[in-house]
């Protein structure tokens, strides 16, 4: 009976001893699981690291930075759409799902976007419009698909060439398959197509994957201070004016702090609208706008209808940029290698501009065009 008190009062020695221990430690976070049956099981219960939010996503879409599912295809080749941008053409369908969008200007001042699908696929995305010389340096910088209804015979020249070289897969509605029209807009704006269409042409050329698509720099989550990653010392600018052409496709943006992300309002008839996806209703809402601003020049060989010149643009080398992050504006720079790397943006001072994982706008913008916000 002695040596068993005895042994209890050592048990409860050795108990206390080990919790003042733990106590003098300091705090420690450990995630707990039932006891380990097997290997798999032990290794569950390894405590797992505190990402840095400041780290650059890794396990994620690589044009959105959103979290990718365990198992999922982000290998899918991405899918460079071209939509219509004239009042007539609104509301878009299927933007919304996009990963990111290039919003360039076109022959007569209006706009023209490429809008870039890889994580989601929309049923139905519209309207669909002709390519530009641009598309030459966009599509092949995600090692995408260009989709389109044509082009001018002088860019087709150029286009045609690239896909026979392999520097992209081109999927002009002129000889593939997948898409249809419409009932309820008039021509030109009537053409429409899916990601599933779009997709099945891919399988059929053997390219539906692409193993090296660039990832952009997106911060590692959307919940980050606003300062991190290059924004430090950025103004606050909860409100952007881009001067696009005043009655057709002048843009907006409104910053909405409880969701770090931008309404987005262009205009028609001169008064400005908000930008709704018509597949979901769902209002548009970028977590990044970007400027860029390059040379822009006429190239009299294309010329449309009305006798507007269409244009040719810089999209390599450096140049000035803006990125509207956080309800901050930060003015910096971009630079682009070739026609196959990403553009990085950097401040002032030399340190990258991170991107909020989410949906970015690009807006490809005349040096001389000045984007006011505050």
């Amino acid at each position: 009976m002695h040596v068993a008190r005895s042994y209890i009062r050592s048990l409860a020695l050795l108990v206390a001893s080990t919790v003042i221990v733990a106590a003098c430690s300091g705090p420690k976070t450990i995630e707990f699981s039932p006891s380990p049956t097997s290997s798999a099981a032990r290794a569950s219960a390894t405590p797992k690291a505190t990402l840095d939010p400041a780290a650059a996503c890794e396990e994620c879409w690589p044009l959105s930075g959103l979290p990718a599912a365990s198992g999922a295809a982000t290998n899918k080749r991405p899918l460079v759409i071209k939509i219509d941008n004239a009042p007539a053409a609104r509301p878009h369908y299927g933007i919304s799902q996009a990963d990111m969008v290039f919003e360039i200007i076109v022959e007569g001042g209006v706009t023209r976007l490429a809008a870039v699908f890889q994580a989601q696929d929309p049923a139905t995305i519209g309207s669909v419009r002709s390519a530009r010389l641009v598309d030459r340096s966009l599509t092949p910088m995600v090692r995408g698909a260009l989709v389109y209804s044509g082009t001018s015979a002088y860019a087709w020249d150029l286009i045609s060439k690239d896909a026979d070289q392999g520097k992209y897969i081109e999927l002009s509605a002129d000889h593939a398959a997948g898409y249809y029209r419409v009932n309820f807009r008039a021509a030109p704006y009537n053409l429409f197509t899916s990601a599933a269409n779009q997709r099945e042409n891919l399988t059929k050329l053997k390219a539906a994957t692409a193993n090296d698509i660039p990832k952009w720099a997106f911060l590692v989550s959307q919940d980050h201070p606003a300062t991190l990653a290059g924004m430090v010392g950025g103004a606050p600018a909860t409100e952007i004016s881009i001067p696009y052409r005043a009655d057709t496709s002048a843009v907006s943006y409104q910053y909405d702090a409880a969701t770090k992300t931008y309404a987005r309002f262009q205009n028609a008839a001169g008064r400005a609208a908000r930008d709704v996806d018509a597949v979901t209703n769902k209002p548009v809402a970028a977590t990044d706008v970007v400027i860029i601003q390059t040379e822009i020049w006429e190239v009299q060989d294309i010329v449309d209808a009305a006798g507007a010149f269409s244009n040719d643009m810089r999209m390599t080398g450096t140049g000035p940029a803006t990125v509207f992050r956080d309800g901050l504006r930060q003015d910096g720079a971009w630079s682009r290698k070739d026609d196959l790397s990403p553009f990085v943006f950097k401040n002032a001072a030399g340190e990258q501009i991170l991107l909020s994982p989410g949906q970015p706008w690009i807006h490809v913008i005349p040096m001389d065009m000045k984007v006011s916000s505050q």
